[in-house]
């Protein structure tokens, strides 16, 4: 947890293109279709906007919404690097981006392919109105400051709802101003169970690629591909469900807080404040720096697959960890005891061929400690023995895992284009999966995966609307 606070400074420059397009509210009818290629957007969004995939837009400074933006299947939208374009939503507006496999819609950066890269412009930020446990909590820095916390709105609402996010990409977003005030590529602040959000891939992220604070939306199919710092980072008493998410890391590419597959805190001192950060993941596949011990030029700063710490509750099921430093490091006397007291669930989960250990605990918390919690046997938990012989961390034993050829083309930050992220035949990682924990019984949860992992029999990154190319990409 860091990078709440965003100092932003938007300079608003003149507009070279053909067409300058805003809406101040004055006119409730929706937008006429453009009669320019490339539409400019930089002012406040308070009516009703909607963007159509026959044009692309471009995001110049800070935009926030307060009425409804509605962008169509197939839509562009570029953020501009020199005024640090970002979109908000802020309490009260709704975005609906509603793409398809085959027309997803895309956020992306301003610049030619081969010139783009991680914080090109500032990402999306959703703001609803859901609990958190901060009573003042502002995204600051931005042109009009949003402030989430308990203070800001006399009622909290579960049930809030932003709108709709499905099928969309968002790439070279997260924005550095300065360390650890950078934004993420997704920032989700108390966005409630009423918002849909599915299908959605964050790649090149100058920050975190997903981050909640609070809120509790729920969401599934996630990947979160070549970020800078965490990959999903939870916050502020976030309590949703997120099942199938997949998270690769480019091995030289690392912050210097140390980046982490999952970074967790109750908030920045580890209080008791409620409510307690206790999200729920099922179905996870974060495939770390590591290809073999010998590995060159794999950046210092990298962590663990699940770092929590700081009081926090966070629970994860069915899931695989693969080459990263430490597989589960418990940090903080606070989060072992919620461990042992059963609100942090870790079962029928694998640590894959970790570079130093599979299980650490820090701040008081030994390793022993650590250890004996998550091989607990009724947790159906596995420590796959690191076999660095084998040609990708995945594959520590032969029943384990998957193609290699994401990790050469990540480390020269050329395309990738892995093969395929389904397990081996026979692996122990088929059949292994379950839902019986009272946390999983939720409707929410697609109980036929029992599997470890993102994927089973079927590997849906291979479906049209992810891409692991976006750099040379032309839009």
């Amino acid at each position: 947890m860091k990078k709440l606070f965003l100092n932003f400074a938007v300079v608003l420059v003149a507009a070279t293109t053909v067409l300058t397009s805003c809406d101040n509210g004055s006119d409730p009818d929706p937008d006429p279709v453009p009669t320019s290629k490339e539409v400019i957007i930089s002012s406040n969004i308070t009516g009703t906007r909607n963007l159509v995939a026959d044009s692309t837009y471009i995001l110049q400074g800070q935009i926030n919404v307060s009425g409804v933006i509605n962008i169509a299947a197939g839509t562009i939208i570029k953020g501009d690097k020199v005024t640090k374009g970002c979109l908000v939503i802020v309490p009260g507006g709704k975005i609906n981006a509603i793409g398809t496999s085959t027309k997803p819609i895309v956020f992306t950066s301003r610049l030619d392919p081969g010139l783009r890269a991680a914080g090109d412009w500032g990402g999306l930020v959703i703001v609803g109105k859901a609990p958190v446990n901060q009573s003042s909590a502002t995204v600051e820095g931005l042109t009009n400051a949003v402030d989430y916390g308990t203070s800001a709105f006399a009622t909290r609402d579960a049930a809030d709802n932003s709108g709709t996010l499905q099928y969309v990409r968002i790439e070279f977003a997260g924005i550095a101003l300065q360390p650890d005030k950078e934004i993420n590529g997704l920032t989700l602040c108390a966005v409630g169970s009423g918002t849909t959000i599915d299908h959605i891939q964050v790649s090149y992220s100058g920050d975190d690629s997903f981050e909640w604070f609070g809120g509790n939306v729920n969401a599934k199919y996630l990947i979160a591909y070549c970020g800078l710092d965490d990959e999903f980072d939870t916050d502020f008493g976030f309590t949703g469900k997120v099942q199938y998410a997949l998270g690769v890391r480019n091995p030289r590419v690392a912050d210097v807080s140390t980046s982490n597959g999952f970074e967790s805190d109750n908030d920045a001192s580890g209080t008791t404040a409620t409510p307690q950060t206790a999200p729920i993941f099922s179905n996870v596949t974060l495939i770390g720096p590591w290809k073999t011990k010998d590995d060159k030029n794999v950046n210092s700063m990298f962590g663990a697959g699940m770092h929590i710490r700081r009081n926090s509750s966070l629970s994860v099921f069915n899931s695989v960890f693969a080459g990263w430093n430490t597989g589960l490091l418990l940090d903080a006397t606070t989060t072992y005891a919620n461990a042992t007291a059963g609100n942090l669930a870790i079962q029928n989960v694998a640590l894959v061929a970790s570079k130093v250990k599979a299980v650490n605990g820090a701040s008081s918390v030994t390793e022993t400690q650590a250890s004996d919690f998550f091989n607990t046997s009724s947790f159906g938990n596995k420590i796959m023995v690191a076999n660095f012989n084998k040609v990708a961390p995945i594959e520590a034993d032969s029943s384990a895992l998957i193609s290699t050829s994401f990790y050469d083309a990540s480390k020269t930050g050329t395309a990738a284009n892995p093969t395929s992220f389904l397990p081996a035949t026979g692996s122990t990682l088929l059949g292994t999966g379950a839902f019986t924990h009272a946390k999983l019984q939720d409707s929410f949860f697609d109980k036929t995966a029992t599997f470890m992992g993102a994927f089973g029999l079927t590997d849906w990154s291979k479906e049209a609307w992810v891409n692991f190319d976006p750099q040379n990409t032309v839009y």
